[in-house]
């Protein structure tokens, strides 16, 4: 191994990359190679510099997290066919990821999602194609926002914004059964299993693949869970913690960036390896640190809403796991020297370490969770009516789509993160569309946007109001925003309030 790895030079006392090569299985993860069907994964070497940003959080552009935020709620709130109705076949609603990512987990042919090299395409397809709908949503509102943001959840930062009232709720829940009752998505619904089954089975290529049958309550939880709440739980660490304040342990930095500073080995630290590194010394940690699972005294472990199967049930699943590919892409973009064999990508006899055996389903050219599909037009890479829009996702098709020099989106380092760490510096937008002297920031001009192409007939005095406020002073633009919002609930019941 390279000695930024080993020796007195390595990075961690008990040496992260030997750790990784020495506990896996040697045999099994058979790689392509020369004698092999090896298919070179082009790598761009001009990306687009104007390419679709994702931004921390922390650094989002004004009114960007605010139309996150809509379209993370249209997708809680609308059915599939309200949503496709509106936005057109790539629509999917959190009902829909939430059961797409558990159908993955619990195949019968084994962990189609985690445990493996097929952890990091997994998750980046998936996060892509959430991403194709916030953006959808988004853009068919003409609200700003470039693509899903990513979390930077390490311990060097102050995560009291991120997992307190600010954003995504304290964390463990403040209600009397761990609900997270505060923040923006505060007694965030869990659907019934009944009405989410209607929706996605159509979706569904070979639902005997899939043992599946909701939780024990009837709800779109995990198979074995006994949470019985109607609302997103977070549990405590351990037994016994004080509820004072967000006590979310996060983990540090330098977990992640051991794995991510192993240099690429054939044998020893491929990308199995690499995944297994990521998985298992920092993301399974993150998630427990959020709530998503803990032991009891006896050792008993106990599942929460943030655990690895219904995990995305969470409106922070997206940005955490964007996180995870910004890591994987990284990564990958070291060495892409190694790209015409996919980084070392179980050609056949994939392994997943945890159950120390091989399955059908993670090898490098299976369709990924090919009993409940990715489609190519579900992450948007062709048009819904295009050719090749229904060829099935493979994880060679993600991990190639993936990589940063080929991606569709760009990961703006965020401004806390010490050197040596993954991201891009980019210089601004030119934000100045307006003219200069009109005061005008940002979210006015959603507001403005949002009214032009919200004018029914019964809101039309109240939108031209609000609009010819922009002609005086600030306060009168509140007065005019209120007045607007008012007339808009009392416009049309139920589906005003919606709006």
């Amino acid at each position: 191994l390279p000695s930024s790895c080993t020796g007195e030079s390595a990075p961690v006392e008990n040496n992260t990359c030997e750790v990784a090569s020495g506990s896996l299985a040697i045999g099994y993860n058979i790689q392509c190679d020369e004698e092999e069907a090896c298919i070179p994964c082009f790598i761009n070497p001009n990306p687009d510099p104007d390419r679709r940003r994702r931004y921390e959080i922390r650094d989002l552009p004004e009114g960007h997290w605010e139309s996150f935020e809509f379209a993370v709620n249209t997708m809680q709130n609308l059915t599939m066919d309200e949503g496709q109705g509106k936005y057109g076949p790539i629509f999917k609603n959190h009902v829909y990821m939430v059961a797409f990512h558990i159908f993955a987990t619990d195949s019968l042919r084994g962990e189609q999602a985690h445990l493996g090299a097929h952890f990091f395409p997994y998750h980046s397809a998936f996060a892509n194609m959430y991403d194709a709908v916030v953006t959808t949503i988004t853009d068919y509102h003409n609200l700003p926002l470039e693509s899903s943001p990513y979390w930077w959840p390490f311990k060097d930062t102050d995560q009291r914004d991120i997992v307190g009232p600010k954003y995504f709720g304290t964390h463990p829940g403040l209600g009397e059964n761990y609900e997270v009752i505060d923040g923006r998505f505060a007694n965030w619904t869990i659907p019934s299993f009944n009405d989410s089954l209607i929706q996605y089975e159509k979706y569904v290529s070979n639902a005997s693949d899939n043992f599946y049958a909701g939780s024990i309550y009837g709800q779109l939880r995990e198979s074995t869970s006994y949470l019985w709440q109607s609302t997103y739980v977070a549990f405590p660490r351990d037994p016994g913690m004080n509820r004072t304040g967000s006590e979310f342990q996060p983990t540090g930095l330098e977990d992640v960036m051991r794995c991510l500073d192993c240099e690429y080995d054939r044998d020893n630290y491929n990308i199995f390896h690499f995944a297994w590194c990521v998985q298992e010394r920092w993301h399974v940690w993150a998630h427990a640190g959020l709530g998503g699972f803990r032991f009891t005294d006896e050792g008993e472990r106990f599942n929460a809403d943030f655990d690895g199967k219904q995990g995305p049930i969470s409106p922070i699943f997206v940005p955490f796991h964007n996180t995870v590919d910004m890591f994987s892409s990284e990564w990958m973009s070291r060495y892409v020297e190694w790209s015409n064999v996919s980084w070392g990508f179980p050609y056949k006899r994939a392994f997943n370490y945890a159950l120390n055996d091989t399955y059908d389903g993670i090898n490098l050219f299976d369709t990924i969770s090919s009993s409940f599909p990715m489609r190519w037009y579900d992450l948007g890479w062709i048009p819904f009516d295009g050719p090749g829009a229904n060829k099935t996702v493979t994880y060679f098709d993600a991990l190639c789509a993936t990589i940063k020099q080929n991606a569709d989106h760009v990961y703006v380092k965020f401004s806390g993160a010490p050197d040596g760490a993954p991201g891009e510096i980019v210089e601004p937008r030119n934000m100045s569309a307006t003219p200069a002297d009109t005061n005008m920031s940002p979210a006015d001009e959603t507001a403005i946007t949002w009214a032009e192409s919200n004018k029914d007939a019964d809101l039309l005095p109240a939108a031209e109001a609000f609009l010819k406020a922009y002609d005086t002073d600030s306060d009168n633009r509140l007065d005019a925003a209120e007045a607007f919002l008012e007339e808009l609930l009392e416009s049309s019941g139920e589906d005003g309030k919606r709006k």
